[in-house]
């Protein structure tokens, strides 16, 4: 691919990844999805345990995407970030390195700092065992507690004991097994995320041509 070509692969990938974390986000606070986006799910802590793993794997993608740009790309950071909206702009200028650095800050900052936020909600929710007893509690992270992989625990986004359904807005989850499948594909995101910034602020390493002497 060119470097045009990867451009516009990082600004799909990037605004599908900034767009629904914005709208997990949103349904996070209590608000309405934008656009009316139907992936996203209606309840708070279901819509944060959805997002962790589709933003994490969007997360990758993008990362990896940039990271190859970047490694292609010039000696400045400013040059080593996809141009978007542009067939082309001067990024060496001063008003090239703000959009350049808006960009990065829009589409790679602001996701990650989503997904933490996400995960923050999701280890915070209760977490109530399928067994009749109705007791909140669970552990996120009990392999124990996985007795089957059908309804074996409830995710709430709210708790009422006093009602016949205590667990309000809830989901499904799988306790262990999620939790770390999740888990692996964060981590995975956030070290692609890592290369990446790593690529846009250092660039292509270029080891030094070997010194021959030639004798007389």
């Amino acid at each position: 691919m060119t470097q045009s070509q990867l451009s516009k692969v990082w600004f799909v990938v990037s605004a599908l990844l900034l767009y629904y974390a914005l709208n997990s986000w949103v349904v996070a606070q209590g608000g309405e999805e934008i656009f009316g986006a139907k992936l996203v799910m209606k309840a708070r802590v279901p819509a944060v345990m959805i997002a962790i793993p589709i933003c994490s794997i969007l997360l990758a993608l993008t990362s990896l995407i940039g990271r190859v740009y970047a490694l292609r790309s010039g000696s400045h950071w400013h040059a080593r970030i996809p141009v978007v909206g542009f067939d082309a702009i001067e990024t060496g200028s001063r008003e090239g390195r703000v959009y350049q650095g808006a960009m990065i800050v829009v589409f790679s900052v602001l996701p990650a700092i989503a997904l933490v936020y996400f995960w923050c909600t999701f280890l915070s929710a209760t977490v109530m065992l399928n067994d009749g007893k109705k007791d909140p509690g669970a552990s996120l992270w009990d392999w124990s507690e996985l007795r089957t992989l059908n309804d074996p625990a409830r995710i709430c986004t709210e708790f009422d004991k006093g009602l016949d359904k205590p667990c309000i807005g809830s989901a499904t989850v799988l306790p262990g097994l999620e939790p770390t499948i999740f888990g692996a594909l964060t981590l995975a995101g956030f070290i692609a995320l890592a290369m990446h910034w790593r690529a846009v602020a250092m660039g292509q390493r270029h080891e030094a041509s070997p010194i021959t002497t030639h004798g007389k």
